[in-house]
């Protein structure tokens, strides 16, 4: 027997064993932290691109984010074309939609307002194969 006893012992074991759990958890507590992290980012990256009305697309193996403002004349013409075509409205939408305040452009909330590519390049993300 040592000389801290059988009780002793079994402090001694379970300081021990708090000491590791400590350490471990201070681990996964760490990775956890880098992950939420970069989820976070993530989620950044989404909500910009949603308010920016920005199409992320695949180009052979180049990832390429299409702006709204950085539209060409000609694509605008491509885009105004495949509404025509689809038969929706100004906005990308069925043509006997509504708008509370007469535009989806606008949004009375939060004050905000969008521009027409933006919103059309949101809704419809199908529309970076017609841009290409």
């Amino acid at each position: 027997m040592s000389k801290f006893g059988k009780t002793g012992q079994i402090v001694f074991l379970l300081v021990f064993i708090i000491f590791i759990s400590g350490c471990q958890a201070d681990g996964i507590s760490s990775k956890l932290k880098s992950l939420d992290d970069k989820i976070g980012e993530g989620l950044k990256k989404i909500q910009r691109s949603q308010e920016k009305g920005t199409i992320d697309f695949l180009e052979g193996e180049k990832k390429i984010e299409l702006l709204a403002e950085d539209l060409s004349r000609e694509q605008k013409e491509k885009i105004e074309k495949w509404l025509e075509e689809k038969n929706l409205n100004r906005y990308g939408d069925l043509t006997e939609t509504e708008y509370t305040g007469g535009t989806p452009l606008f949004d009375e909330a939060t004050g905000a307002s969008f521009d027409r590519y933006s919103y059309i390049l949101k809704n419809h993300p199908e529309l970076s194969d017609v841009l290409k």
